[in-house]
């Protein structure tokens, strides 16, 4: 297992292409580096990059590995929190008023 980035310690939880591809984005932007430069870089076009920051679902898990590593970056993978609502409760109470 790798370390944990001291530099970032809260993580953000991201849910979806589009999270991902906005923190890389960012993570690209805040070093500097182009589109194109980080598509040389990891061996994919500029176009792949672009779709990718941009929420594309169908990204191929092993290119977004190597900009993941390439921007310093690793992948946790944890369980979601289980809805603290509980809706058969809330519906009880609703006919428990009638």
């Amino acid at each position: 297992m790798g370390t944990r980035d001291e530099s970032n310690p809260n993580p953000a939880l991201l849910t979806s292409p589009l999270d991902l591809g906005r923190v890389m984005r960012s993570r690209r932007a805040g070093i500097g580096m182009t589109q194109a430069q980080m598509a040389t870089a990891v061996g994919v076009s500029a176009k792949w990059i672009s779709e990718f920051e941009n929420g594309k679902d169908t990204a191929e898990v092993g290119k977004i590995m190597r900009v993941l590593a390439h921007l310093g970056y690793g992948l946790a993978v944890e369980p979601l929190k289980q809805p603290t609502f509980d809706v058969a409760a809330h519906i009880e109470s609703l006919a428990q008023e009638r």
